[in-house]
């Protein structure tokens, strides 16, 4: 007959547990994250210091920095080649923002309202969004039998419709950051003057 050598530790024995002393890394929240500090430090903060320059402000820990990504646009828009402000080159971007000029008097007002230099603004040119030519197959694919047909009066209300888009303008414009437009010192007087001579016309 056999006989059961497994060793029995009863739970009310010193072999059962003991107390230890344990050291690490506490984040201010109360949660123990032994020997990672990095993470006791993120949970614990609300805050950073950048990590490209740390002369920068404070960096939010679910954020990066806003001055990098500042200081990187400034630098595109440097690196970008420029073409002279032309009244033909409306409508213009300002870089980096949602903001539009669609003409000149649009952006001479901009300009007057917030005082800005017209050398100091950052503009780009704009390309235009252009309706597509709809196929009537792809746009009724869901309903059109596998071998049926689209049929041929809708067929043709389609090329009609198609030759009006394609002399369409533009339903919409973005930016065009690879090209920026530069306004001369004297923007401002030349518009002034413009409106002036438009008035006495």
């Amino acid at each position: 007959m056999g006989t059961d050598t497994q060793k029995i530790t009863m739970a009310e024995s010193n072999e059962a547990a003991s107390i230890q002393t344990v050291t690490g890394w506490v984040s201010s929240d109360g949660k123990f994250w032994g020997n990672d500090e990095r993470m006791a430090r993120y949970a614990g903060s609300t805050h950073r210091k950048c990590e490209n320059n740390p002369d920068h402000p404070p960096v939010a820990n679910n954020d990066s920095c806003r001055q990098c990504r500042k200081e990187r646009k400034e630098q595109q828009w440097q690196d970008m080649p420029k073409e002279a402000y032309t009244p033909e080159a409306f409508p213009l971007h300002l870089y980096a923002t949602d903001r539009y000029f669609f003409d000149a008097e649009d952006l001479f007002y901009w300009l007057k309202e917030y005082n800005i230099k017209p050398e100091d603004v950052r503009l780009t040119k704009c390309k235009p969004s252009y309706p597509d030519q709809i196929d009537p197959n792809e746009h009724f694919c869901d309903i059109v039998p596998e071998d049926g047909e689209v049929p041929e009066d809708v067929w043709e209300a389609f090329e009609n419709l198609n030759e009006v888009l394609k002399k369409s303008e533009p339903f919409s414009w973005f930016p065009d950051d690879t090209q920026g437009v530069t306004l001369p010192a004297d923007y401002l007087e030349l518009q002034a003057a413009a409106k002036v001579g438009a008035q006495q016309g």
